[in-house]
């Protein structure tokens, strides 16, 4: 059989709901039975994390995840994900001593920029994910130069993934394409869209030049197609054998 997924969503509901589509659409499968399993915590009342790391909000968002961390493993999931960049500040905490496989969203983009051999990445992300140094340290480790946007810029961007979270996606889709094509315009030869919600509108811009674009959605779900149907090929060999 072919294990079971967690996912912690919420962050926000429809970059969850896009994580899941695209797990589907990844996935291999001939039939409903080759599907991967999922159970889906799509509780977007989690604790905004940008503003309890800017010093906004006092309210960490830290519990909350952790318990959907122990929901999702009292249900007998083989591996949690988290669909959500800045979320990870909080992921060697939420992963420390867990009874349970996890598939980190920044290792899975190290992994695909070293892969695609990218030299110079442009950051689209919150500002708690910039400052929290949640991919420049990543990149930093594994020798990847990069390019964080000005206070401008990032007013911009934020400005974007707030539209974006309010449902208001065409101003979303203004305002995070022109973040894009400035981070190109500064010699990036790739940007990272390092919030969940900036796929949700940069989709064209994926589809027509994906050399210069790193969907951590998209990243993110590949990596979790590749971990399930590696162990059901696995599975399924050692039946045969039986067999």
């Amino acid at each position: 059989m072919l294990r079971t997924l967690g996912v912690l969503g919420g962050m926000g509901p429809l970059a969850t709901a896009s994580f899941m589509n695209q797990v589907i659409a990844l996935s291999p499968a001939k039939n409903d039975q080759e599907h991967i399993p999922m159970f889906i915590r799509n509780i977007p009342q989690i604790p905004d994390r940008t503003k309890f790391l800017m010093g906004i909000e006092d309210e960490n968002p830290f519990f909350e995840l952790k318990k959907g961390f122990k929901e999702l493993t009292s249900l007998g999931v083989s591996c949690i994900v988290i669909p959500c960049n800045t979320a990870h500040y909080w992921y060697d905490a939420l992963t420390q001593n867990a009874d349970v496989h996890t598939i980190s969203i920044v290792k899975s983009v190290i992994k695909q920029v070293k892969v695609t051999n990218k030299q110079r990445v442009g950051i689209l992300a919150t500002t708690a994910t910039l400052n929290m140094g949640i991919y420049q340290n990543a990149f930093e480790q594994h020798n990847i130069d990069f390019i964080e946007p000005n206070t401008q810029q990032q007013m911009t961007i934020m400005d974007g993934i707030t539209a974006v979270k309010a449902g208001d996606l065409n101003t979303g889709r203004n305002l995070l394409s022109k973040a894009y094509e400035s981070m190109l315009a500064q010699g990036a030869d790739c940007v990272l869209f390092g919030c969940t919600e900036i796929p949700l509108v940069l989709a064209t811009q994926a589809k027509q030049s994906p050399d210069t674009c790193l969907d951590t959605i998209a990243i993110l779900a590949q990596e979790c197609v590749n971990w399930a149907y590696a162990g059901y090929k696995k599975s399924a060999h050692s039946l045969s054998n039986v067999a």
